[in-house]
């Protein structure tokens, strides 16, 4: 059993502190100067997904592993290894009690973590996120260990993580052994105990803060002088307020406390020298809406904290959900998204908002008009990316259209007296005839591999664009029948790019929507487009007007397209894929071959090719060999037998697959049987055997193949690890993106195979 994966998954909360942990006493063992008091959310809304691994199969060599948000992030930390070390004791202790137990604690682990919320943005993502690592690893480990004992642990991780391994209201008692062993925490009440308390949170920027806690922290111990009057006074009268509050469900003191606690701790980052500023411009917008709603009801109805950034957070009770989120939502509603249809559906305006006070939380929201919801969490990290540049390449696309629509229209004879309308007419009329032909047949031919391909598609369709607009920059120098034929021409390239740009793009608009967000993703799209389309038209406009002269126009037109598919060329290049297609599928499994490493989407979108070689192309391991691999019926794989190709064909459980061979070339051509969801590993087999075609050759092709266990045999529990390797290292392997044409399935014949 080397091969096997152990693996557990668990969740953690975010917690909210309403008395803030702020400064170590000792920031080795992470032990706080003071003790704190938080507010576990729901996990529905704020959640860390943590998966941990290990396995004997795991090389060594790579050691620990963690795969943040799809992207590799450093374990090797002080306080990321103080946590493993703790659990990795606490499992080997077991092992030597029983050995029997298999030996966890010495195999590599692989941990993959998804946060639902912004990183590092003020939301206490460091708490869940260490949170859940514990736990994940305590689960896998199997070790019977209470939340409060794991708080320990945790607590070395990040300080505030130790709150997150409980829900309702947790205290972290500070402490005072040397060692940490009385630092831990425990649950105040359950969420059960005050069941209506609710909270709002306002994310006024998703952005990665410019102050870490732990670097904020150092400098506040080392400089503030309110600090020590924070610790020594303010603290213990507010946890003992807050405890009292909780216990009586008293809102009003609640608040009170909450508030007054977070002024406390940001007055002292203030006093911080340098100073320290977490909030913003609409984060005191923030708190000045929660006073005005306060004074408009007569009494405490919310009550708003932030932590170590410009997040608000603003509780309140279910009773004055209306006074509260009423308010905030008629001021805010149609500016921001996010909001939950649930609670917002049919309130009424609570209370009046001051008009600069929303102006001013508004003006925070205003890029979100043009970003999807919880950006940047709600989508992939290549995003940002990808969208800059298309827009930059939409800007150039935008004004050459102009420039070419000119030309179109002085060729129909628009300004020509001598020009007659039904020519024109029959001009245009033909054009777009044809033009919608070839869009229904280019969506017939190619619409299954444009998904696939949909880097290389969406590069093309703009290289099929600007063909179109140099072709329409001709019509006005050429005679009738010429110039039809070019109208026709460059019609027919617009309609392929239509059809490209449009499936390319609903593909990539899916890999970036993470959380299932994809029609907003192209309603904010739209809204981009719209914005950079009408730039580009206003200088467009200047540029038609300015610029008569036609040599002038032909440069003017070769450098926008350059910068055009320029900017193009390097949005493909920066999305990275998690679907296997058949280029990236080779990439990675050529990499296991050579050098028993599996490649991150990252890594493999710095190597994949968007316009040369590489989709179905295989290779021998010294590449004197090259080839091609595809999918076809079981008819495909028998009746093909090209002149002058030596043929071998073999079986397995899932699939036919036949080799050609000739000179430095061959082919490989599979066909799935019935039944074959996934054909991932029947496409990990072609790439070894074009890997290993040297060797094949030498023993012939014939009996190499039928020799038990071929050079480079790679058993399917060897696959499966390589695959369990794969998902760990960002790929999605439930999507099929190696089948180009409508998947065929044969039945397997009732007659044994034969070999021709």
């Amino acid at each position: 059993m080397a091969d096997r994966v152990y693996r557990a998954t668990t969740t953690a909360p975010v917690n909210i502190a309403v008395v803030k942990y702020w400064g170590k006493r000792d920031p080795k063992l992470n032990l706080p100067t003071n003790s704190s008091l938080s507010v576990t959310l729901s996990q529905a809304d704020l959640r860390t997904l943590t998966t941990a691994s290990c396995s004997a199969s795991y090389p060594a060599s790579e050691g620990d592993s963690l795969l943040l948000n799809g992207e590799q992030s450093d374990v090797s930390g002080a306080r990321t290894q103080a946590c493993f070390r703790e659990l990795r004791a606490r499992r080997a202790a077991l092992e030597a009690a029983d050995p029997s137990l298999p030996k966890l604690s010495t195999m590599p682990l692989r941990l993959v973590s998804e946060n639902n919320f912004p990183t590092a943005a003020g939301l206490a993502s460091s708490a869940a996120g260490f949170a859940a690592l514990v736990r994940a690893i305590a689960d896998l480990y199997e070790l019977p260990a209470s939340p409060s004992e794991l708080s320990l642990i945790a607590r070395q991780g990040s300080g505030s993580a130790c709150r997150s391994l409980f829900g309702g209201y947790v205290a972290w008692r500070m402490g005072e052994a040397a060692d940490g062993s009385d630092s831990k925490a425990d649950q105040v009440a359950e969420a059960s105990h005050w069941p209506d308390m609710r909270a709002l949170i306002l994310v006024v920027s998703a952005a990665k803060k410019g102050v870490s806690s732990t670097s904020g922290m150092q400098q506040t111990v080392a400089t503030s002088g309110l600090f020590r009057e924070r610790i020594a006074t303010v603290v213990p009268q507010n946890m003992a307020t807050m405890e009292k509050a909780i216990q009586e469900r008293d809102f009003a003191s609640f608040a009170e406390v909450t508030m007054r606690d977070s002024n406390s701790f940001h007055a002292t980052c203030a006093d911080t020298y340098p100073p320290i500023f977490y909030m913003n411009d609409v984060s005191r917008a923030a708190i000045r809406a929660v006073e005005q709603i306060n004074a408009a009801a007569g009494r405490t109805v919310a009550a708003y904290t932030f932590d170590a950034g410009p997040n608000a957070v603003i509780y309140y009770l279910e009773k004055d959900t209306e006074a509260v989120v009423g308010t905030l939502y008629h001021a805010l509603g149609g500016e921001i998204s996010g909001w939950k249809e649930a609670v917002v559906s049919g309130l009424k305006p609570g209370l009046s908002l001051d008009e600069g006070i929303a102006a001013i939380l508004k003006g925070g929201a205003v890029l979100y008009a043009f970003l999807p919801a919880g950006y940047p969490h709600t989508v992939t990290s290549d995003y940002l990316a990808y969208q800059t540049f298309d827009s930059l390449q939409a800007f150039a696309s935008s004004i050459t259209s102009l420039l070419a629509n000119r030309a179109v229209l002085e060729g129909l004879g628009v300004g020509d007296s001598g020009s007659s309308p039904t020519g024109a007419l029959i001009l245009k009329i033909t054009g777009d005839t044809i033009s919608r032909i070839a869009t229904i047949l280019f969506a017939h031919r190619m619409g299954q591999a444009i998904e696939p391909e949909c880097k290389f598609y969406r590069f093309l369709a703009d290289i099929f664009n600007d063909s179109a607009q140099f072709l329409d920059l001709l019509t006005p120098a050429l005679p009738y029948l010429p110039k039809l034929g070019v109208i026709v021409s460059a019609g027919v390239l617009r309609s392929l790019c239509g059809v490209a740009a449009n499936a390319s793009k609903a593909s990539l608009s899916a890999h970036f929507a993470l959380t299932g967000n994809l029609a907003e993703l192209n309603a904010k799209e739209a809204s981009q487009e719209t914005v950079v389309s009408l730039l580009g038209m206003l200088v467009g406009s200047l540029v038609v007007r300015m610029v008569e002269d036609k040599q002038v126009v032909w440069l003017l037109m070769v450098v926008l397209a350059g910068i055009h598919l320029s900017m193009n060329y390097h949005a493909v290049r920066a999305v990275k894929m998690r679907s296997l297609n058949r280029q990236r599928a080779t990439l990675v499994f050529r990499e296991w071959l050579d050098h028993g490493v599996v490649l991150t989407p990252e890594q493999v979108a710095q190597r994949e090719s968007i316009l040369g070689n590489g989709r179905g192309n295989l290779a021998s391991k010294t590449r004197n060999y090259t080839g091609f691999c595809d999918f076809g019926t079981y008819g495909d794989l028998m009746s093909w037998n090209p002149r002058g190709y030596h043929r071998y064909d073999f079986e397995t459980s899932t699939y036919f697959m036949g080799i050609w061979h000739r000179g430095g070339n061959f082919y490989i051509r599979i066909a799935l049987k019935e039944g074959t969801r996934n054909p991932l590993s029947a496409w990990f087999d072609a790439v070894n055997h074009a890997y290993h075609f040297d060797s094949a050759l030498k023993d012939g092709l014939q009996s190499h193949y039928e020799n038990e266990m071929p050079l480079g045999y790679v058993s399917d529990e060897q696959k499966q690890t390589i695959f369990a390797a794969m998902s760990a290292a960002g790929w999605d392997l439930e999507v099929n993106a190696l089948e180009t044409r409508l998947p065929i399935r044969p039945l397997v014949p009732d007659a044994p195979f034969q070999y021709p």
